[in-house]
């Protein structure tokens, strides 16, 4: 068996330099998704007005390009800046599809469409991922895009899954221990879909 590894030897200005790099990513998303987050605590009942919110969610686009530019040693707000129209533009369409299927599959469930939802429920998360990926890769919203990025979700769906639980995870969070969800957990969940989405579209899968 080894022995322990030395106190002088843990790297312990990785570790604060990681955990600091984090918390300050985390603050920039709050910034950025600011306008989401003020609604949202300012609505009694945001449930009954998600399609609002699912449109108004879209300022995450630009907000998670940000934090992708970051893990890729860019920086926040440069990544953000640049990428803004960009991924505003893909994270707006998405919200769009979003709340076009789940009204949807809010009408098909307990009527003779119910056999539908399963599908509209593989689509939502499809869209999902396509849009994850779409922000990861810093690709812009085109058919050819969507095509490749659906392609290559489906597979590698294993890390599409993946990150589709990571994401739920932190919503869940952040609804169930806002401070944690939102002070503590999106950059290392980014992180993960991040690394998840640039290896599922490494030129070598394409």
């Amino acid at each position: 068996m080894s022995a322990a590894k030395p106190a002088s030897r843990i790297p312990y200005d990785a570790v604060f330099g990681a955990v600091y790099a984090g918390l300050k990513i985390n603050l920039c998303l709050l910034l950025a998704a600011s306008p989401l987050l003020v609604a949202l605590a300012l609505t009694p009942e945001p449930l009954a007005a998600w399609p609002f919110f699912a449109m108004l969610a879209a300022l995450c686009g630009p907000a998670s390009a940000g934090a992708f530019a970051a893990f890729d040693g860019r920086g926040f707000w440069h990544g953000y800046r640049s990428g803004f129209v960009r991924s505003l533009s893909t994270a707006a369409a998405a919200a769009a599809t979003v709340v076009v299927l789940g009204v949807d599959l809010q009408q098909a469930v307990g009527t003779r469409f119910a056999a539908a939802t399963p599908l509209l429920a593989v689509v939502l998360v499809l869209v999902v991922t396509v849009t994850t990926a779409l922000l990861a890769a810093g690709w812009r919203l085109s058919r050819r895009t969507v095509l490749a990025a659906a392609y290559l979700s489906i597979r590698k769906w294993y890390l599409a899954l993946a990150n589709t639980a990571v994401l739920g995870v932190l919503l869940a969070a952040i609804v169930a221990k806002p401070a944690v969800g939102l002070f503590v957990l999106p950059a290392p969940a980014l992180y993960v879909v991040w690394a998840n989405a640039r290896h599922m579209l490494s030129p070598s899968h394409l």
